[in-house]
């Protein structure tokens, strides 16, 4: 579930990026914002699998530090990017940072759990 709601977000974030008209951009958005739901919850509830269940608690914490930290400078962050390079970067932005989230989520995936 986990990797096809990433999936969805990469997909998502593509057809924002494709030229075309306005209703194709809502329609990426719709799509990333239906696939990106259930992310957060997975990380979260996945911690432990991922990190053992004595690392859980404080790895669990700083998961939602760097939420209420990221949710207050990404939309910062690309306010200054499109104010800067207009509306036409939203859909590329989009997908690169999608991509980036699946890399990311990849790699921890596959450390090894320290017990």
């Amino acid at each position: 579930m986990l990797w096809a709601s990433l999936a969805g977000m990469a997909a998502g974030a593509a057809v924002v990026a494709v030229p075309g008209p306005g209703w194709l951009a809502a329609v990426g958005m719709a799509v990333i914002g239906f696939a990106a739901a259930p992310v957060f919850p997975l990380i979260t509830l996945t911690t432990r699998d991922r990190v053992g269940a004595g690392h859980a608690d404080r790895t669990i914490g700083v998961q939602i530090g760097a939420a209420g930290l990221g949710g207050a400078l990404l939309p910062a962050g690309i306010g200054v990017l499109l104010g800067r390079y207009g509306p036409e970067a939203l859909g590329p932005l989009l997908t690169v940072l999608s991509l980036l989230m699946c890399v990311f989520y990849l790699a921890a995936s596959r450390l090894p759990v320290r017990r």
